[in-house]
């Protein structure tokens, strides 16, 4: 296996992966690390099928269940199928970390790209330790003991219209209380790795805790703006067939929507827990 970084912050491409074959303990182990390591990698043209994808994200951890709000893979469950076109909307966006507002947030996630438009449809990730490492001294202790409620956030979009005979605010009332809320502290440390990392998304983050909706609110515009730096940053141009897989615990991700009406379909698994932290 050869492992090649794409940028000095985040982001490396692996070679001589096989998901055809069952991979060896000590393979999976070196994969786990060039994923530590770099926070996402990623594996071009794979001849990797849905039974191949899930085999392969079971090696690091628990599936997450079907999504809620998105369609699976016919015959595989935990495969969630991520498909847009003119017809079909992308809503991913925006940055965001996965499911912050769940108590247990998911570990990583694994993207196989299946059909991608002739141009467009590229996806960014986002290091949150640059993220951190970036903050003056004093911010960072300003920062130090604070910490954030995160909840359903901007999914609130995909509750707040009427259906199945339901009204906006019964099926955003009924999210919310599926959903839940979680309270995390703005600076955190990687349960492995032991590095500090900034815990902010935008997507997510609705409160800081114990300040004034006008202090929080500044906040929040001030980190948002202070992550998106493009030195924290990778983009990927998507290939058919392309594996990437990333560190939900330290990253943040952009699904660049500019491809309609061209047709881009995604495979992506979650894993919920990292078997090895």
């Amino acid at each position: 296996m050869q492992i090649k970084k794409i940028t000095p912050t985040i982001g490396a491409e692996l070679s001589g992966v096989d998901f055809t074959k069952d991979l060896t303990t000590a393979q999976q182990d070196e994969i786990y690390q060039a994923l530590l390591d770099h926070q996402v990698i990623f594996v071009r043209g794979c001849d990797i099928s849905p039974a191949n994808h899930v085999a392969f994200a079971q090696t690091f951890g628990d599936l997450d269940e079907p999504n809620p709000m998105y369609p699976g893979v016919d015959g595989f469950k935990n495969i969630m199928l991520l498909e847009n076109d003119a017809k079909r909307p992308p809503d991913t966006n925006s940055w965001h970390t996965d499911l912050t507002f769940k108590v247990e947030q998911s570990f990583a996630s694994i993207l196989v790209s299946r059909v991608v438009p002739d141009c467009g449809g590229d996806t960014l990730w986002s290091s949150n330790y640059a993220a951190y490492d970036a903050l003056s001294e004093g911010m960072k202790a300003d920062l130090e003991g604070l910490s954030a409620v995160h909840d359903l956030g901007d999914f609130r979009n995909n509750f707040a219209q009427p259906k199945d005979g339901l009204s906006g605010e019964e099926r955003l009332n009924a999210a919310v209380g599926r959903m839940g809320h979680a309270i995390k502290p703005i600076i955190d440390e990687h349960p492995v790795t032991k590095r500090k990392f900034l815990n902010f998304n935008e997507a997510f983050i609705t409160h800081i805790v114990g300040k004034t909706p006008n202090e929080s609110n500044a906040l929040r515009i001030w980190l948002a703006n202070h992550m998106n730096q493009p030195e924290f940053q990778i983009r990927w141009r998507w290939c058919a067939n392309d594996v990437a897989m990333w560190d939900n615990r330290v990253t943040m991700h952009y699904a660049v929507a500019d491809y309609a009406p061209a047709l881009r379909s995604m495979n992506r698994i979650t894993v919920v827990r990292d078997r090895r932290s």
